[in-house]
C-alpha cells in the first residue's frame, strides 16, 4: 500500500498557479498520510482534484523545461491517456465494486501522480 505525505509533493515553486488551490490543503497536511488505495476518503479526494488539475495545467518545469531536472518537459497527451485510465478505474470499482480483479485504483493513481510529477518519489 503507498502512501503519500506532504513531503512527497512537487514544491510549490513549480506548481502550475491555477492548481496552487488544489495545492495547499495538501500541504497543510504535513503528518497526515494520504492512502491511495482508499478511494474516496477527503484526503484522497484532494489528491486527486489536484493531480487533475496538473494533467490540465503541467507544472511550471515541465513546461519550460527549466529546473535542476534532466528529465524533459514532459508529454501532457500520456497523462490524459493515464487520466482516462484512472477514471474507468474509479468509475468501476464506485460502481460495481471491482476493476480488473482489484477493488481499488491504487496502481492507476501511482501512474498518475508520477506521470504530472515525474520527478516525484514514492515511499
Amino acid at each position: 500500500m503507498t502512501k503519500i505525505s506532504a513531503s512527497n509533493l512537487p514544491p510549490s515553486e513549480s506548481i502550475s498557479p491555477a492548481c496552487i488551490k488544489y495545492y495547499k490543503p495538501l500541504s497543510k497536511k504535513k503528518k497526515k498520510q494520504i492512502d491511495m488505495h482508499v478511494i474516496g476518503t477527503p484526503g484522497y479526494n484532494l489528491l486527486l482534484d489536484f493531480i487533475r488539475c496538473q494533467v490540465k495545467h503541467p507544472n511550471i518545469r515541465d513546461v519550460d523545461g527549466g529546473g535542476s531536472s534532466s528529465v524533459p518537459g514532459r508529454d501532457a497527451k500520456a497523462c490524459v491517456k493515464v487520466e482516462k485510465a484512472y477514471t474507468a478505474c474509479h468509475a468501476a470499482v464506485m460502481g460495481v465494486g471491482n476493476y480488473k480483479g482489484h477493488r481499488h485504483c491504487g496502481e492507476e493513481m501511482e501512474r498518475l501522480y508520477m506521470c504530472v510529477n515525474p520527478d516525484a518519489s514514492l515511499p
